[in-house]
């Protein structure tokens, strides 16, 4: 009963199409092999790496516009998905940038990833030059710049494919269309509420400065202007650091099952999933420029840190930069499953092209 069940759990990570054709002579000979000694973690592990090569590769799928069509809608989704989990967490991972030296808490003019005029925080003014920056500071400022425009750029990149999704579907036969376009901007809406929760609990997070003090009339002695904090909300902080990743991982795990229901039912014309298709691709292809920026983000900060043992500079930090190892194994992984996904679309797409695209 143990190895028929591993076997029949392996045998379901198979398509549908590849389990109607195939499962049953498979499935006797796998337990033949397994009756005559060998292992079944071996013969699992085949079934397994078989269930990849058959979802990505399609080897012997028939012919069928409408199993080709809905492999390709899959590909498309398991393509863009993998960036919904992991590119809100890379912006947690990394946290808020803040600048620091030996002295204190640094200020600077200009924007953020070319910092100058730099400044030590003091309680009186006027305040001192701060260190210049460590070499390895740039590096850590222009990668984190990266990390963020990348991100921006392929969410604008999904905004404009999930519309196309819509679009496609209100023009479909669907008798369920209206459901499936909701289901398929559901995504979107708990991005956003994501994005605005994070800027809500940056705001009562971190307090301003006033400037208070100066001279005084009479005899009183003169007393030096000085910065007094305001406007942090440590209770609302509090509610907001337990909120926030709660409504983002219900929304994560909301949004891969509506994607997966939109993407599965929607019935799309050719040159709909031929768009879908070139999304995914872009998609694929800027995860994967995130993952080389966050990667030299985390490798410019340890370099930084060891620049900032030997001398004095100005330093950038980040919030979380522990999780920076575990978060870019995660970001190997969404990559790697997002580069399949959108290479199985395009294969699946150059079929339909050839066979259905006249």
């Amino acid at each position: 009963m143990k190895n028929r069940s591993a076997i029949d759990w392996a045998l379901r990570c198979y398509p549908a199409w590849w389990r109607e054709r195939y499962a049953d002579e498979v499935r006797l000979v796998s337990n033949d092999l397994t009756a005559e000694g060998r292992s079944t973690a071996t013969v699992t592990v085949n079934l397994l790496g078989g269930a990849v090569r058959a979802r990505t590769r399609a080897p012997g799928m028939p012919k069928s516009y409408g199993l080709w069509s809905t492999r390709t809608r899959v590909s498309i989704a398991a393509a863009t998905l993998p960036w919904m989990v992991v590119a809100p967490v890379v912006l947690i991972a990394m946290g808020n940038q803040t600048l620091r030296s030996h002295a204190g808490p640094v200020t600077s003019s200009g924007i953020s990833f070319l910092p100058t005029d730099l400044q030590v925080v003091t309680k009186h003014l006027p305040w001192v030059p701060a260190p210049p920056l460590a070499p390895a500071a740039r590096l850590v400022l222009y990668a984190a710049a990266a990390v963020m425009l990348l991100f921006l750029v392929t969410f604008v990149v999904l905004i404009s494919g999930w519309s196309g999704l819509t679009s496609a579907i209100r023009h479909s036969s669907s008798p369920d269309r209206r459901r499936l376009r909701l289901l398929a901007w559901v995504p979107v809406l708990s991005l956003l509420t994501d994005i605005a929760l994070v800027f809500a609990q940056n705001a009562v997070r971190y307090p301003d400065y006033r400037m208070v003090g100066g001279s005084v009339a009479g005899n009183a002695r003169f007393v030096a202007p000085h910065l007094v904090p305001y406007g942090a909300h440590p209770a609302e902080a509090r509610a907001l650091a337990v909120i926030v990743p709660t409504v983002a991982g219900v929304g994560w795990l909301v949004s891969i099952v509506c994607v997966a229901v939109a993407a599965r039912r929607a019935d799309v014309a050719p040159s709909d999933l031929r768009f879908g298709r070139s999304v995914a691709t872009i998609v694929a292809s800027l995860f994967a420029l995130m993952m080389v920026a966050y990667a030299t983000w985390g490798v410019g900060l340890i370099v930084q840190a060891r620049q900032a043992a030997d001398g004095n500079f100005t330093t950038v930090g980040f919030s979380h930069p522990a999780l920076w190892l575990p978060t870019v194994l995660l970001l190997a992984v969404g990559v790697s499953v997002s580069g399949m996904s959108a290479w199985a679309a395009r294969s699946s797409w150059k079929v339909i092209s050839l066979t259905y695209v006249h």
